[in-house]
């Protein structure tokens, strides 16, 4: 049912009459206390919504009347099981904030067993309604109350040729600019939230340009002026620029392999072989995303928390702007997305080109510039960033560490875990375990027995594995910072399979029944037993078939054989296969996790441990199989979360569908030019590349491919026992995990019932405690990165998301995502414009402030703690044990 708001009150206005408990007598008497009483309610609901009345007329918003029309509506007896059956599903939730879990629980521990509910407290009655029309009609998460509906707007335009033609324009615009920069340390990027607003004016433009010329066909209008830019008409166009907010993973495939500093393979830079790789590795994961809808869309509790930025953008430019004091604050979402654009647009200069030494804050090496200890802890170039103000730029403090965007324990887990991963990487280093004090301490580099960069092409023979030129010249060695991270890669796999199987296994079992299901019953809705909100205004839409997914990986995976056996890549056609049930094994827990915590994993280290245990030597299948495993299970996410946009906005699901398809082509081709010119670039990928063109991800997957390609695991293992260890401990660790936060608890209230309500508050402050994040956190905070790029997004994330948040809700509400989309939109426009007008053909500032980051040995290279013996002249074992 579609209301206004008159309507909306007056519906309301009319059930709470209809439950006045007096006689009829006195009409008139009751209709001025019914109009009173609605009028409480409404203030009473816009209040516990935190949503104020507007500062021109003290009216409410069309949410307000919305929900408290459900609220009259909702039957006790109906809210009771409601609130009962959501409290229970949210048991593990924490994004379900606590303040509200105790409401609940209170509300709940008021109706006695037995008792009659009408009897119960007034303020408990209203409250328990409350609830259950939260669960039932929106959200019991504020962030997703912030940035969606209660309701669907469906007298509006959806998918318009407007659509296709603006977002196809901006899916190649922000294709190339992410690209181009994607080799850069750290990366500039040109993302869906800074394209969310360069779309808008392009939406109203042709809005009120266009004539209304068009035509009636079987009772529908085509025109070239479909009316409004609306809500829907942005967020679809949006969606379809998400696909472009990350560069094709084969692009570092292909830079590895042409390159002379890396492979030198010509032929890799043949355009057809290109276009085939990335069309096989893009959209085979479409294939898998059948069954992640069950667990990762549909799901109330897989809430996404990186898809609220997006949403928000496109509430503040397109939802009507309210006159209204948030906390003294009466600015629109609009205009304070234009301020802080334009602040941030402008003080990007000062750091990445006025004054350098804001972006890079390394001053404690300035105290002593010379000294090797105090720039190995404490240096942001070359050391580990142990420097309480490492910047002052955004976008290098928020490099690995999205403030916002990411839930508080998860920022702060995460935090932690990439601290402690430091203090092991000083451990090793100073203690010259596996002879990382020859090596520069936190490099991504693969290095040789003598300290120089290991040059692969000394050990290969027709792209082979040359076993008497390798014990010629050397075995590779990693750094500290790459022993570390590579070990908790390889925990993390068996890790997060078993815990989150184990703390979410009724979610994955559902979503595979239901899966068999679907395939038993074709023609049965995909929302068949969905009672959430989202879910049943879904239900108007025709859904995507199942097999659509499955026609499309079936395509690819022909398409995948054709590229095996066409070009040279020397990849058995059985690997694919292998591949594919790789991820099926995976891509659940994976995309749960993500969906929870806004924390992504990847399987591209396994893929290639497994291929280098299959195919010895063999560097370009697992640098093939590498690239399935990972755009795989990623596109399969992409898709997802797109889903769940879809989801969240009650667009049509077949509109995604098609948009993302063909917005994944236009990416890959643009990305795929665009390589062609960054091939010719002079210097690309050297460590002093004066862009900062230094190629991070291109270096470490080259690395990899070398270690666990060329050289081999066996070899690898060999040399660095304690990693194959670590797939145990990972396992152990889930397990031991999910005992402490699950099974203990509950063992222990069973045995001190007297104390099962200090044990079960205890027990929930431990599962805020992530293991997974913490470990993620090792990985995605060294080699190259150090703790430059997160420490800065830590303070901000306790800001905005601890102080602000929780004293502040209804401004964070209004304002936070707005805030973090407009300063990154800033910086990506500014960081375009300084790199052209100023770097490409480099009109440098020599000053103080722009060389005093480099002056000193952790711009220059940090000499490594231990000394080459004269005696032999390398370090390490001799090729006997090689």
């Amino acid at each position: 049912m579609k209301l206004n708001v008159i309507d909306a009150a007056k519906h309301a206005k009319d059930l709470w009459m209809k439950q006045d408990p007096r006689d009829e007598e006195d009409e008139s008497d009751v209709q001025a206390e019914v109009v009173e009483i609605e009028e409480q309610l409404i203030e009473w609901m816009a209040n516990k919504l935190g949503i104020p009345p507007s500062d021109k007329d003290g009216g409410y918003p069309l949410e307000v009347h919305f929900m408290a029309e459900k609220l009259a509506e909702m039957p006790i007896d109906k809210a009771l099981e409601l609130v009962k059956t959501n409290y229970a599903y949210h048991d593990h939730d924490n994004n379900f904030r606590h303040e509200y879990r105790m409401e609940v629980k209170s509300v709940l521990e008021a109706f006695g067993e037995g008792e009659d509910p009408e009897k119960e407290d007034p303020d408990n009655l209203i409250l328990l309604r409350y609830w259950a029309v939260i669960f039932h009609w929106w959200s019991p998460y504020p962030e997703v109350r912030s940035v969606t509906d209660p309701y669907d707007e469906t007298d509006t335009t959806v998918e318009t040729w407007r659509v296709w033609v603006l977002g196809t324009i901006w899916v190649a615009i922000s294709a190339f600019v992410n690209q181009f920069f994607s080799v850069r340390l750290p990366a500039i990027s040109l993302d869906a939230s800074v394209c969310q607003l360069l779309l808008y004016p392009c939406g109203r433009f042709l809005q009120y340009v266009l004539p209304d010329w068009g035509f009636s066909f079987r009772g529908r209008r085509y025109t070239l002026n479909p009316g409004v830019w609306s809500q829907k008409e942005q967020l679809l166009a949006t969606i379809m620029v998400s696909c472009a907010a990350g560069t094709p993973y084969i692009t570092s495939n292909i830079i590895t392999q042409a390159l002379p500093s890396f492979y030198n393979q010509d032929w890799a830079a043949n355009y057809g072989y290109q276009f085939v790789f990335m069309l096989v590795t893009q959209m085979m994961g479409f294939g898998m995303a059948g069954l992640l809808k069950r667990v990762a869309v549909y799901p109330v509790k897989a809430m996404w928390p990186s898809l609220l930025p997006t949403l928000a953008v496109n509430k503040a430019l397109l939802a009507p702007n309210r006159k209204e004091s948030i906390n003294g604050w009466k600015i629109s979402r609009y205009t304070f997305f234009m301020i802080m654009f334009v602040v941030s647009f402008l003080y990007f200069w000062v750091p990445n080109y006025l004054m350098n030494f804001l972006q890079t804050f390394n001053w404690m090496t300035w105290i002593a510039p010379n000294n090797a200890d105090l720039a190995i802890v404490t240096g942001s170039i070359g050391g580990l960033g142990f420097n309480p103000i490492p910047t002052f730029d955004w976008n290098q403090a928020t490099a690995n560490l999205a403030p916002i965007t990411l839930p508080l324990y998860t920022s702060i887990t995460g935090f932690c875990g990439s601290l402690f991963g430091g203090l092991v990487i000083l451990a090793l280093y100073y203690s010259n375990n596996s002879w990382t004090g020859y090596i520069p301490i936190n490099s991504n580099r693969l290095f040789d027995n003598k300290g120089k960069a290991f040059n692969v092409t000394r050990i290969l023979t027709n792209y082979r594995f040359d076993r008497e030129k390798y014990l010629a010249y050397s075995t590779p060695y990693y750094s500290a910072g790459n022993l570390v991270l590579y070990s908790a890669f390889f925990a993390v796999y068996t890790f997060s399979f078993v815990y989150t199987t184990l703390m979410d296994w009724r979610a994955m079992r559902d979503a595979i029944v239901d899966t068999a299901k679907a395939i038993r019953y074709i023609h049965r809705s995909n929302y068949h037993g969905r009672v959430d909100p989202y879910s049943r205004y879904m239900k108007k839409h025709k859904e995507v078939p199942d097999w659509w997914f499955y026609l499309t990986m079936l395509i690819m995976f022909v398409l995948a054989i054709v590229l095996v056996e066409v070009w040279p890549v020397d990849t058995p056609v059985w690997s694919i296969v292998f591949v594919m049930g790789l991820v099926a094994v995976f891509i659940v827990p994976f995309t749960v996790f993500v969906s929870y915590t806004a924390t992504s994993l990847s399987l591209n280290v396994l893929a290639e441990l497994i291929i280098g245990y299959a195919l010895p030597g063999r560097f370009m299948a697992l640098n093939l199989i590498k690239a399935l495993s990972v755009q795989i299970a990623q596109q399969a996410e992409n898709y997802t979360s797109d889903q769940k946009l879809t989801h969240y906005a009650h667009l049509p699901p077949r509109s995604i569908f098609w948009l993302q398809i063909w917005a994944t082509l236009v990416n890959g081709v643009v990305c795929l030019g665009v390589i062609q010119f960054q091939l010719g670039l002079e210097n690309l990928c050297d460590a002093d590349n004066k862009l900062k063109f230094t190629c991070p991800s291109e270096t470490t997957f080259f690395t990899a491919s070398v270690a666990w390609g060329v050289i081999g695991p066996k070899k690898m293992f060999n040399k660095y026992p304690v990693m194959k260890w670590m797939f145990l401990f990972g396992a152990g660790a889930g397990l031991f995990f999910y005992v402490v936060q699950v099974t203990l608890p509950k063992f222990l209230a069973k045995w001190w019932p007297k104390h099962a309500e200090k044990i079960d508050y205890y027990r929930r402050k431990c599962l805020y405690f992530n293991p997974l994040i913490f470990v993620v956190g090792i990985i995605d905070g060294w080699a190259p990165y150090n703790l430059t790029y997160k420490v800065g997004g830590l303070y901000l994330a306790i800001l905005f998301n601890g102080y602000i948040k929780g004293r502040y809700l209804a401004w964070w509400r209004k304002y936070a995502y707005v805030m973090e989309a407009a300063i990154v939109t800033g910086i990506a426009l500014s960081g375009i414009i300084i790199f052209f007008s100023v770097q490409y053909n480099p009109k440098d500032l020599d000053w103080w402030g722009n060389n005093v980051i480099g002056d000193g040995v952790d711009g220059s290279g940090i000499p490594p703690n231990k000394k080459i013996p004269e005696d032999p002249g390398f370090f390490g074992p001799d090729s006997s044990q090689w």
